[in-house]
């Protein structure tokens, strides 16, 4: 996936399920994820604790699920879905 569609679709989404294939099993994982560091105080607290250096063709999410920061090369990402139609509550 391009950098700036993964973008796109990461803003318009908030809170995402990110489909990848990892690198070392090849196998299709996913990690429920958010790119807005800024707005949420409980990832600010976690944010100040870390000093992560980003890997090159890499972009910083921080993931519901794991409850971690993670680094996701954006050109393994297949599939990305909002967070609010899977929960249906989307904004019409």
């Amino acid at each position: 996936m391009m950098k700036s569609l993964f973008l796109e679709k990461m803003e318009s989404a908030g809170d995402a399920v990110i489909t990848y294939r990892s690198p070392v099993s090849k196998k299709l994982k996913y990690n429920v994820c958010t790119l807005e560091f800024n707005s949420c105080e409980y990832i600010k607290e976690k944010n100040k604790k870390k000093n992560i250096t980003v890997k090159e063709d890499c972009i910083l999410l921080f993931c519901w699920d794991t409850d971690s920061f993670r680094q996701i090369n954006i050109e393994a990402v297949t599939n990305i879905q909002p967070l609010s139609t899977i929960l249906r509550n989307r904004i019409l």
